[in-house]
């Protein structure tokens, strides 16, 4: 397995894909900031302006990972390891690690683009132990976004259908996320207030029907907080309440997602 991880870290060094996809992780974190910055009336601290963008950088992930991998296919390179006499599953998992890699890599990129933004909002104002514990929660949560794309990337033999798949994918959990975390967000009571021609008339609260309570409340809290893109959702609005449930559900995706695309892989028919 050390020499494919060795040929697979080449290839990231040499990977246009993945320097691009850095470029644009730093390139769009710094221009939602600075537009943050210039149009905001809101007042930002840098934790949370760098953490604007954050929820879609899983596209640039999805992209770099279906590029980098899909090559693999349309050159014959996998087979090739196959018949060199490497294992299946010594395949999968050094192709895992090179995708997780470079999905750091662009993590890393978009880290950067903090000089940017502290030239705007000062530097970070959260006390190291929630800095810790926030970076935690994106590197798990990357990692996990990482497996299901390598598992996406390594049964899809055909390059174009798995870039497009893997970004739809991605995209469908990006609405899933926020759509979970807008229901949350609905208040329990209206406040009763009615604008008149004399102004405002104060009416007693009333029950607001989109409010979601009880069991189904506690399914949706479970997850938004679950789902990786969901934990983004909750990071850039600093409403991550549940870290350690987070950390969990984003290792049990990896462990889960890596083994079952370990054990299909090696029943898979390359040709």
């Amino acid at each position: 397995m050390t020499k494919l991880l060795r040929a697979n870290f080449f290839r990231l060094r040499r990977s246009w894909p993945l320097l691009l996809c850095m470029i644009g992780a730093f390139a769009l974190s710094s221009v939602s900031m600075l537009g943050i910055a210039r149009s905001s009336s809101e007042t930002y601290a840098l934790d949370n302006a760098i953490l604007q963008f954050f929820p879609f950088l899983p596209i640039l992930h999805a992209a770099f990972i279906s590029l980098f991998l899909g090559v693999e296919y349309q050159d014959g390179t996998l087979r090739n390891k196959l018949i060199a006499g490497h294992g299946r599953a010594a395949v999968y998992f050094s192709s895992l690690i090179a995708a997780m890699a470079g999905c750091m890599a662009i993590l890393l990129a978009w880290l950067l683009s903090a000089a940017v933004g502290a030239a705007c909002f000062g530097w970070f104002r959260t006390p190291l132990p929630g800095l810790l514990l926030s970076a935690a929660v994106i590197l798990l949560l990357t990692a996990a976004i990482a497996a299901i794309l390598t598992l996406l990337a390594m049964l899809t033999p055909n390059r174009a259908a798995a870039a497009v798949v893997s970004i739809l994918l991605i995209f469908g959990l990006i609405v899933a996320g926020s759509m979970l975390y807008n229901a949350l967000s609905e208040p329990e009571m209206f406040s009763g207030a009615i604008v008149t021609a004399n102004g405002f008339t104060v009416g007693d609260p009333e029950p607001n029907p989109n409010y979601i309570s009880g069991t189904l409340r506690a399914v949706y809290q479970f997850l938004v907080s679950a789902l990786p893109t969901g934990q983004a959702i909750l990071l850039a609005n600093e409403e991550l309440t549940q870290p350690v449930l987070s950390l969990c559900c984003s290792a049990g995706i990896v462990i889960l997602t890596s083994l079952t695309g370990a054990a299909i892989f090696r029943k898979k028919d390359l040709k």
